[in-house]
């Protein structure tokens, strides 16, 4: 059910923000019915009561099944009562209490799985939701002084949780969104979200062991944006792979400012541990479509402190600007397909203390430490792991879902301790023959590497005793054998060569 229990909660929340942009138009009617099609499109199987009198169109004892595979298990939810009121302007309020029971329940498969019921509430102050528009394009608007999501209860087969045990608490303030929908042959939308703050709270304890984690964390100014297009009907939910052949293409942004974070673990046996972190900004991009998978994120001003039983003091660190990236194909194809993955993070800084805890006699150079990593290449996907089935079955089984095809190193950077390396090149894997080891990697190509400082590193580990000489110049024999010396001071280079015939060079020298 790795697949179900994002995209389940995803679309039923947007149930109460942001009404996922279906909240049609003129009639309370039809309110309700574009909102029945966008979950049935979507393959859940939807009941609930409906009471029409006057202006008012009265939906009660909604639930939603997921109708899976006997052997994925299944997943429902059920809340209680929704009203649509006809306006005089030809819009439609949505009209909610002010604190909604929800109930999710979840059966694993399995004869030893336990099934999960989870009692929550969503508590809001201040709210309105007005849809305007026609069944065809239409626009749902939704503000909120405050909204909340709180656990209740949670029951794990036949045990029940209390607060003590099990607690989720989520407030928000200052929610507003807009989303705008259009139907064709598929689901257009846009959606724009803000929230002024956003606190929570979780607990977790085992009754049967002494443990207790707790994590808090806040963050203010958060923006969402999304849009894109989706298909107007699916056999399954959890089937991503379907959602794509049939042609869904999304993309979002979410971009927070401050935001802080602490795990506390309470632990009588082993040791408290406490771990906090806090960030300045930070930005998060997907987009989805059959061309490929991507992901890419951001921080600004991130520090970071541990404390645990093993430490004298808190280990703590900040990284001034911290960003990823990461893209990659999801539908099967005969041909190659681009991937790239991407990792860059400046300015990392340990603290004085910290120092003290590795290198009390400050031999070492404390200067910020940075890394740049930008890798891309080519590959084959022989199979849609987004598909329920072959993701179970390569679950199963261990196999890969595509075949690498190039490598390209474009750009590596490490500086740290006043050492600094580089390296790039390019790899070519012939997968035209299975001889000699079927399965093996057969690459053809090079990659180029460049040390400076090291021997200088190396000086400084053993004068200040934290490396034994003897280490030292085992490491000074490896580099001997892999690296030779370039023209400016204290500078390796080193070339890596594979080619077809299985060998591997380094700086012309075989060493395979």
């Amino acid at each position: 059910m790795t697949h179900l229990r994002p995209i389940f909660g995803s679309a039923v929340l947007g149930m109460f923000f942001t009404a996922h942009g279906a909240w049609a138009g003129v009639t309370p009617n039809d309110v309700w019915q574009d909102w029945r099609d966008y979950m049935q499109g979507m393959g859940y199987k939807l009941t609930a009561t409906e009471d029409s009198k006057d202006t008012t169109l009265a939906v009660s004892n909604i639930q939603f099944d997921f109708a899976a595979d006997a052997d994925q298990g299944q997943m429902s939810l059920s809340l209680e009562t929704l009203n649509f009121v006809q306006n005089g302007d030809g819009s439609v309020s949505v009209v909610m209490p002010a604190v909604m029971p929800v109930v999710v329940e979840i059966t694993p498969a399995g004869p030893d799985a336990k099934a999960i019921r989870m009692a929550l509430s969503i508590n809001q102050n201040g709210y309105d939701m007005q849809v305007t528009g026609d069944p065809a394009d239409m626009t749902s608007t939704y503000s909120a002084g405050a909204l909340g999501l709180n656990l209740d209860q949670l029951t794990v087969g036949d045990e029940s949780y209390g607060a003590q045990n099990a607690l989720l608490n989520v407030a928000m303030t200052d929610v507003r969104n807009t989303t705008t929908s259009r139907l064709g042959n598929m689901r257009s939308y846009d959606q724009n979200a803000t929230v002024a703050s956003v606190t929570y709270n979780m607990r977790f304890k085992n009754p049967d062991e002494p443990a207790l984690a707790v994590i808090e964390g806040t963050t203010k100014n958060l923006k969402m944006a999304s849009d894109g297009v989706l298909p107007l009907g699916l056999a399954q939910v959890s089937d991503m792979a379907g959602m794509l052949r049939a042609g869904m293409d999304a993309s979002g942004k979410i971009t927070g400012g401050n935001s802080t974070v602490t795990l506390n673990i309470e632990d009588p046996a082993n040791g408290d541990v406490a771990v906090a972190a806090a960030t300045e900004s930070s930005t998060l991009t997907v987009e989805t479509s059959a061309d490929g998978l991507s992901y890419a994120g951001t921080r600004q001003g991130t520090a970071v402190s541990v404390q645990s039983p093993e430490l004298p003091a808190a280990l703590s660190f900040a990284i001034d600007n911290a960003a990823f990236n990461l893209s990659a194909p999801v539908t099967k194809s005969p041909d190659p397909q681009n991937f790239a993955l991407g990792l860059n993070m400046d300015g990392l800084a340990l603290s004085d203390p910290t120092w003290g805890l590795i290198d009390p006699q400050g031999a070492l150079p404390r200067d910020p430490a940075n890394l740049t990593l930008d890798l891309s290449g080519k590959l084959t996907l022989l199979m849609d792991y987004f598909d329920p089935q072959t993701a179970e079955s390569m679950a199963n089984s261990g196999t890969l879902p595509g075949q690498l095809d190039m490598f390209q190193l474009n750009s590596l950077i490490i500086e740290a301790l006043g050492a600094k390396l580089t390296g790039n090149g390019t790899v070519n894997f012939d997968n035209a023959t299975s001889e000699p080891d079927p399965g093996t990697l057969k690459p053809v190509g090079a990659v180029d590497l460049k040390l400076t400082g090291g021997s200088a590193l190396l000086d400084t580990l053993v004068a200040s005793g934290l490396v034994p000489a003897q280490t030292a110049m085992g490491a000074r024999m490896i580099l001997g054998i892999f690296a030779v010396p370039d023209a400016a001071q204290d500078t390796l280079k080193s070339r890596l060569e594979f080619t077809r015939d299985g060998s591997i060079l380094a700086n012309g020298q075989r060493i395979k």
